[in-house]
């Protein structure tokens, strides 16, 4: 399942880059994020890994963050890994001139086990709502 999300913002693209690989960023935009733990490397970098730890009506749920790829204030690539679901997450950031920045999030979405996948089609509408309402959220922040 592939999820594409555009959202345009009133900031040069080298600090909207800066601020949204900031792990200190991600509980102001980010529904249900508690926090990051560090596993390995220094994130943002390629190959660093980290815990993302995440609430919600059910409880706790903890999510493998790997850093796939880091081109400053270009793109920047993420796998977050579940024993439900494999994502791959890419932010690409384009200068739209006069401090403003494009951001363009596209997420890929496996469910595991494969009956599991067979519900996708009825996930995908809220998945997409809450991956615009996490933009929309880092808009605002980026804007105030």
């Amino acid at each position: 399942m592939t999820i594409k999300t555009v959202i345009d913002i009133r900031q040069p693209v080298a600090e909207v880059f800066k601020e949204l690989v900031n792990p200190d960023n991600m509980p102001k935009w980010i529904e249900g994020f508690v926090r990051l733990e560090k596993v390995k490397g220094r994130r943002p970098r390629r190959g660093s890994i980290s815990t993302q730890i995440h609430k919600d009506s059910k409880g706790q749920m903890e999510l493998r963050e790997e850093i796939l790829l880091f081109e400053r204030n270009k793109k920047f690539e993420i796998r977050l890994s579940h024993k439900n679901m494999d994502t791959k997450q890419s932010y690409e950031f384009v200068n739209q001139g006069k401090s403003m920045t494009r951001v363009i999030l596209v997420t890929q979405t496996r469910l595991i086990p494969a009956f599991i996948a067979i519900f996708s089609v009825f996930m995908k509408g809220g998945m997409k709502r809450q991956q615009e309402a996490n933009l929309m959220r880092f808009k605002k922040l980026m804007e105030k």
